[in-house]
């Protein structure tokens, strides 16, 4: 089965393996904690097809005709050509989009600031019915929505103008992310105050520009509330006790019970063990999947050794 990745809900909920079969129906399976997961993970990584879109609300998944294997990217070249989802990072300045995404764009979107486990913080957008999933799919350890925009266009010239005057990225790597939960330093207090410290930086610079500038948008100080399926990530991450899972979730065999998710991440137990293994799952998107009995073979752990 294809892996389309981890999906979440648009408002709090449990998240998703979403897996395609050969004949495009699906087999989702729910993350919930005590999931147990073993598979195959199949040699190749292959095209995931592309977007139609009908207007805000529709939006059709086409499965790729020539189930293409890719050396790079989410999608091949005819894909990428015949997604009506591509244009939307670069409305605001080429003023191109189908119909569909037009409608889409047309509806209120919201610009955030999010902080990720190693440190790094991101401005980023999000459409009105995605507001809280867009946040949880990145897997955010603390996120400020600073202003409210009347459209899609608005939302990524503010985006922008935060990235051109205070420096912001617009893009934090999965691996980055995946390393911030093992490596960092930092705690689930300092991030946070971070990112306060980011969300005043922004809205302080939205503040004092034109409202000709400002399109209609406004300020805003709503705090985003990380996923409840991640508490146990942050708590280990806090009391810096994770572990880093034993294998590359794109290649091999593997099996194990599943204990939290964030974002595209995976805390998982091995073998009966009680620590918490981080797995990024990320690295499955694009492979085909033989699921079965399988067991990944728990490594020693240091606090174990001593």
């Amino acid at each position: 089965m294809l892996c389309q990745g981890i999906r979440w809900p648009s408002a709090p909920g449990t998240p998703s393996l979403a897996l395609e079969d050969s004949g495009q129906h699906q087999h989702d399976v729910l993350l919930e904690p005590g999931t147990r997961l073993g598979f195959t993970v199949m040699p190749g990584r292959w095209c995931l097809g592309h977007q139609l879109i009908h207007d805000k609300s529709r939006r059709t998944h086409v499965p790729c005709g020539a189930q293409a294997l890719l050396s790079n990217g989410t999608q091949c070249p005819d894909c990428a050509a015949a997604d009506e989802s591509r244009p939307m990072h670069d409305f605001h300045r080429s003023g191109i989009a189908g119909a569909g995404l037009r409608d889409y764009l047309a509806q209120p979107h919201w610009l955030y600031v999010a902080t990720f486990a190693q440190g790094k913080t991101k401005v980023g957008t999000a459409a009105e019915p995605s507001k809280w999933r867009r946040l949880a799919e990145q897997g955010a350890l603390s996120a400020r929505y600073v202003a409210w925009c009347p459209d899609g266009a608005a939302v990524r010239i503010l985006e922008d103008l935060v990235t051109s005057e205070l420096g912001f990225t617009q893009q934090v790597r999965s691996t980055s992310k995946v390393r911030g939960l093992l490596e960092s330093h930092q705690s689930t207090t300092r991030l946070d105050a971070l990112n306060a410290q980011k969300a005043t930086e922004v809205r302080e610079m939205l503040a004092s520009l034109d409202p000709v500038l400002l399109a209609g948008s406004r300020i805003s100080d709503d705090t985003w509330s990380p996923p409840d399926q991640g508490q146990p990530l942050l708590a280990g991450f806090d009391a810096k006790a994770l572990q880093p899972y034993p294998g590359n979730l794109g290649e091999g065999e593997h099996g194990f019970c599943v204990s939290a998710v964030s974002g595209q991440a995976l805390g998982v137990r091995l073998g009966g063990q009680p620590e918490t293994f981080v797995a990024n799952g990320a690295l499955l998107k694009g492979r085909k999947l033989v699921l079965g009995e399988h067991a990944t073979a728990p490594p020693p752990v240091q606090s174990a050794l001593f």
